[in-house]
């Protein structure tokens, strides 16, 4: 499961586009975006993401 390195919410939608790849996170305190060298590379995260 994704997990936000900033609040430790696992509430994420991933974002990609030319510039940006990663998570950004849905937690309402939170709001931030995790880019994806911080992010993990287990596929199983991205199954188990609440989008």
């Amino acid at each position: 499961m994704w997990v936000c390195p900033y609040c430790g919410g696992n509430h994420g939608l991933p974002f990609h586009d030319d510039q940006l790849t990663g998570v950004l996170c849905l937690s309402a305190d939170c709001g931030r975006f995790v880019e994806e060298d911080v992010i993990s590379n287990d596929k199983s995260d991205w199954d188990n993401m609440d989008l």
